[in-house]
């Protein structure tokens, strides 16, 4: 029951860049009347989910909802058959969720292991409706926010005053507030370097779909506001079900417009994780070999003066390890401190 929208695959698709209409454990093939189909004609692409059931619950009956997706940015949910209340479908096999998630990947490489690069999704919006109003013939419509992005000349950019801190780009020739799909083209080209100087030049044409308001409209066609965002960057809502394996198990982290737009603050934690890492095995590894090559030297020099002054000090020279050899019974000697006599330490023969 819903869209990704991310370019890379991988196992965690629940856990963001998604457009839910209605995300459930949804599973066409227990039924031969489940079907889901999706049409484009130019300026809308429509996806339907039609007599859908549920995977862990056949008999709660069969959904049919559609999401359609407008090349003007506008995003509208069509719910035509809700047989119970969202807020009653279970999370545990799947999560639930109703609205948009959206993220930019990064690509890091690890100095330490050569040709080895780890990617990591940053989750910088989200838009999560009320489940509870999603009922039978009920409708929502997602209206774009203006963004950075809309801008294609340098002036404007750097002058909008939208809630963003846009800046603009001569070298990609986009105007960005530095967290969106292009976040690594944007590092990569050193952008953020070049915002802080807010030198314009040559602009070329460059949209991208925004952040979104969200209007649900019910059956009787009353209108009200379910979320309005006004900075996209910097909202980002608890998910509304129960943490499961595709949502715990990727490393999601929130930005907002005031973090820094260099290298985030998560990649410098990781590389100096690792340089305090291998700091710390190579000072265990040299410990390790100087007591290898003391012990060795030693061994062969047992009149050398190290070799003296731990023998002095063996365990068997302390005063609470000393004992008297018998004849095969246990023996033991008395440690007295000065004043009260405490005890007795029982040692059996070697």
């Amino acid at each position: 029951g819903f869209i990704y929208t991310g370019e890379v695959v991988h196992r965690m698709l629940t856990a963001t860049q998604y457009i839910a209409p209605l995300m459930a454990n949804f599973d066409p093939s227990v039924s031969r009347n489940s079907t889901v189909r999706y049409f484009d004609n130019g300026t809308a692409l429509v996806v339907q989910w039609d007599h859908v059931h549920l995977q862990d619950n056949y008999n709660l009956g069969s959904f049919t909802f559609q999401a359609t997706l407008l090349n003007d940015g506008r995003i509208i949910f069509g719910y035509k058959e809700i047989p119970v209340a969202v807020t009653q479908i279970s999370s545990t096999n799947h999560p639930v969720k109703v609205g948009l998630s959206d993220a930019f990947v990064v690509v890091h490489r690890i100095q330490q292991i050569p040709n080895v690069r780890r990617r990591t999704i940053y989750e910088y919006h989200r838009v999560e409706l009320q489940m509870s109003k999603i009922t039978n013939l009920s409708a929502v419509e997602m209206i774009p926010l203006p963004t950075c992005l809309q801008f294609t000349s340098c002036g404007p950019c750097v002058t909008a005053q939208i809630g963003f801190n846009c800046s603009w780009c001569s070298k990609l020739q986009r105007c960005s507030s530095g967290f969106d799909r292009h976040r690594q083209d944007w590092v990569d080209s050193g952008c953020p370097e070049e915002a802080k100087d807010k030198i314009c030049e040559k602009d070329i044409d460059t949209t991208e779909t925004p952040p979104y308001s969200t209007t649900t409209l019910l059956p009787t066609t009353t209108r009200f506001r379910v979320l309005t965002t006004t900075r996209g960057s910097t909202t980002s809502h608890l998910p509304t079900s129960l943490p499961t394996e595709d949502d715990t198990k990727i490393a999601l982290h929130l930005k907002d417009n005031g973090a820094s737009t260099d290298d985030s603050a998560a990649e410098k934690k990781g590389g100096t994780l690792h340089a305090g890492l291998i700091v710390g095995i190579l000072v265990l590894v040299l410990i390790v070999a100087a007591a290898i090559l003391v012990t060795v030297y030693m061994y062969h020099h047992p009149t050398s003066a190290a070799s003296l002054f731990f023998i002095e000090r063996r365990p068997s020279r302390w005063p609470a390890m000393k004992f008297r050899r018998g004849s095969g019974h246990p023996a033991y000697a008395e440690v007295e401190p000065v004043g009260e006599k405490e005890g007795f330490i029982v040692s059996e023969q070697c």
